[in-house]
């Protein structure tokens, strides 16, 4: 059994976890799967190690951006001594090499060439302000060229970043802040989901944080929402609807009271979408699946509220309404 590292990024459900001795029955059935391919690999004439050529060009890439060894390793799903053993030349696993194969170099950093480190906080509060309107983690991790769950691991870990990295943040923030996730190609489910996540959190959107103040730990953002109370007990939609402040956090809520303001009240759609945090397309899409399933069940939705004329009938349409 070998010994694991301090450094160890084996998770749970990973083959090498099992290695190190773990009994849990995901890491079992993983190294399980793990040596039946390779038989496969070997019974076929394909060999379960490969030449570290792609993956070395590959990381040539992040070195000729800018990035120093130990940021590039900080960025990929695979360890230390797996990455200068790619860089040596030596043979890698398949599943290494399509691990650091996933994730895309980045654009060359120019004038960024340290690893000099700076406080967390501006990045973090970017990253999540981003969710907050909707941006996956999955998808931003791709722009900004990280491995899968590095968001998460850096929000419970990282109190400081590279001078690197937090630029490209600066950069896709800059970009990203005022522009609808759906609108770029992201799905409305998945953008929406973020967004009830972000809420669940008690993160703030970009029109919270002051960009000359973002990045200083001791401001506060910039809110006039009165503090939400517990969630828990009653009904939350009616309690949202008479004005209680309660956050809708679960999604079945959040539906229950856009369709409460579709049928029952004379807002817009764009204002309905305002009040819920949503843009206006996806409040419209959501009111149409609503329609859809009341209808599977023999039922019909409509707006019922009354919307005043917007100008008064003249004397010939009025005896014509007659």
């Amino acid at each position: 059994m070998k010994e694991r590292p301090a450094n160890s990024r084996v998770q749970h459900g990973d083959p090498s976890c099992a290695d190190y001795g773990c009994k849990r029955q995901e890491c079992l059935e993983a190294r399980r799967r793990k040596q039946k391919r390779n038989k496969l690999l070997r019974t076929t004439g394909r060999p379960g190690m490969v030449s570290a050529q792609r993956a070395a060009a590959h990381l040539a890439k992040f070195r000729q951006a800018g990035l120093q060894d130990p940021e590039i390793v900080s960025m990929l799903p695979v360890g230390r001594n797996t990455f200068y053993r790619v860089m040596r030349g030596e043979p890698l696993t398949r599943t290494s090499e399509q691990k650091i194969l996933s994730v895309p170099a980045p654009a060359s950093l120019r004038e960024i060439r340290t690893l000099a480190a700076v406080d967390a906080t501006g990045t973090h509060r970017r990253l999540r302000a981003l969710m907050w309107i909707g941006w996956p983690a999955g998808v931003l991790e791709q722009r900004i060229g990280v491995h899968k769950s590095w968001i998460s691991r850096s929000f419970r870990a990282q109190t400081r970043v590279t001078q690197a990295v937090e630029a490209r943040i600066r950069a896709l923030y800059d970009e990203c802040w005022n522009l609808q996730p759906e609108h770029a190609g992201v799905d409305a489910g998945e953008a929406e989901d973020t967004r009830v996540y972000a809420r669940s959190q008690g993160w703030h959107g970009p029109l919270s944080w002051d960009d000359d103040t973002i990045d200083e730990p001791t401001v506060a953002p910039v809110t006039d929402a009165l503090a939400p109370v517990t969630t828990e007990g009653g009904n939350i939609p009616a309690r949202w609807l008479m004005g209680e402040s309660v956050d809708l956090v679960r999604i079945e809520d959040r539906r229950e009271v856009l369709q409460h303001l579709y049928e029952w009240t004379n807002d817009t759609t764009t204002e309905i979408a305002a009040r819920l945090g949503v843009t206006p397309a996806a409040a419209e899409r959501q009111w149409e699946r609503i329609k859809e399933r009341a209808a599977t069940d023999g039922r019909r939705l409509w707006r019922r509220a009354y919307i005043p004329r917007e100008r008064t009938l003249k004397q010939d349409e009025m005896e014509e309404a007659a």
